[in-house]
């Protein structure tokens, strides 16, 4: 069916989202860039919502340059989890404190709060706010 295609579709950018969340968990810029360039290359027809964000993070090895672009990338994305889900359970994570107390939300595909915005400064910085079946 139709939606069962678009949730493997969705599975499989959410498993690049996440690899790319993991390497900023790790404060690890090189690889957030070569999981957001392999992100870039399958995130097929959600493309246009998604690979402008994709790219920013995937063309500099700055991690502040990437985290920003990461908090467009998770709304973006959270909004395509909410609008078909992707057969998997996905927590929609807060930390109040990023980006000089503005706040940032961010997927994860496990309830334990590890922070993308501060890695090991701050790991556990931040508190489930939803999730997402």
């Amino acid at each position: 069916t139709a939606a069962k295609e678009t949730n493997e579709a969705l599975k499989v950018v959410l498993t690049g989202y996440f690899e790319v969340k993991d390497a900023l968990v790790n404060d690890d810029a090189v690889k957030a860039k070569s999981a957001a360039t392999a992100l870039a290359a399958s995130t097929g027809k959600y493309a246009d919502q998604l690979n402008e964000y994709v790219l920013a993070i995937g063309e500099t090895d700055d991690i502040e340059a990437q985290r920003e672009a990461f908090e467009a990338l998770s709304i973006s994305m959270y909004d395509l989890v909410k609008a078909g889900g992707a057969g998997l359970t996905v927590y929609k994570q807060y930390c109040p404190m990023a980006f000089d107390d503005k706040g940032a939300l961010w997927l994860s595909d496990e309830k334990k709060v590890l922070n993308p915005y501060f890695g090991a400064s701050m790991l556990r910085c931040g508190s489930v706010k939803e999730e997402i079946n």
